[in-house]
């Protein structure tokens, strides 16, 4: 039988490391001072996340789920507990934490806490994401191309050591082994070409980078964004781009709002979803009808 008096479960990868598990305690002590009885429930593999977060939604044991994380480990959560009248919190702890940073989520730990315990929050529309490997909910982005390669290649262990930097290091050494296909995307039916393809959520990437205009995260749309070129020098070009704020204004880089997303041909190209590799194409890319509650 659950617990009926836990108000709180913090779901939370027992594998991030010590000072990643010192915050997490130290958190969860944060929500019990403001009034939370608290519940840690720790992972044991990929896709564990989603399924306890489903089964407290189904015990209806808690008030709020705290996925303990970055976006991917959000991602696994909310996937099982999205349509429910739970609060999801997040307590960013992860490489990027891009969905904290698009929704204003404190990364002071006791100002994060106290909104949590006051119970007030902001409704998102997740996108779903079918691949080879199924399908999952995404609560920021999914990337095509080579973006998603360099997500399938970074070393898990190098990311651990030394965060963000490994992307860096992965996206050096792919520019030279990418060989950019060109892909046929369909967007709400109309076909376009692209060498690269981010369907977004939000208007950050990789943390604090602007990638569009605006955010759709309370909108049943997305935004897509397609490279138009390919090669070493525009994958440069755009990423100074990125760093500088002013992708959406390169002349080969289209950005449009769209509700479905199919990408058929070329076969076999790599997926991620938020910073997870997530199989490869043909892929279909739509809004489920079930938002979430996210404690802000």
């Amino acid at each position: 039988m659950p617990d009926r008096n836990v108000k709180a479960i913090v779901i939370m990868n027992p594998t991030a490391g010590r000072r990643r598990m010192g915050r997490v305690a130290r958190f969860v002590g944060l929500l019990q001072q403001a009034g939370l009885q608290v519940r840690i429930v720790p992972t044991r593999y990929r896709g564990h996340a989603t399924t306890l977060a489903r089964m407290a939604v189904q015990e209806r044991a808690c008030t709020h789920i705290v996925a303990a994380g970055g976006d991917g480990t959000v991602a696994e959560v909310a996937e099982g507990m999205a349509g429910s009248d739970i609060i999801l919190g997040i307590l960013p702890v992860g490489t990027a934490n891009v969905l904290a940073r698009e929704l204003c989520v404190p990364f002071d730990d006791a100002s994060n806490a106290r909104n949590i315990s006051g119970g007030a929050y902001t409704i998102i529309w997740p996108g779903r994401l079918h691949s080879s490997e199924g399908e999952c909910l995404f609560v920021q982005m999914v990337g095509v191309g080579f973006d998603a390669h360099v997500v399938h290649v970074v070393s898990i262990r190098l990311k651990k050591a030394i965060g963000r930097a490994a992307y860096v290091l992965a996206t050096l050494g792919s520019l030279w082994k990418y060989t950019f296909p060109a892909m046929t995307v369909s967007v709400d039916g109309v076909s376009h070409t692209a060498a690269s393809v981010i369907v977004s959520k939000g208007a950050l990437y990789a943390g604090k980078y602007v990638l569009t205009p605006r955010s759709m995260q309370e909108s049943r749309q997305f935004s897509v964004v397609l490279f138009g070129a390919a090669g070493i020098g525009s994958s440069l070009r755009y990423a100074i781009a990125l760093l500088r704020g002013n992708l959406s204004r390169q002349k080969d880089v289209t950005i449009l709002t769209a509700q479905t997303v199919e990408i058929s041909t070329p076969r076999n190209m790599p997926v991620q979803s938020d910073g997870d590799a997530r199989g490869l194409t043909p892929i279909r890319i739509d809004i489920p009808g079930r938002a979430l509650r996210i404690a802000l």
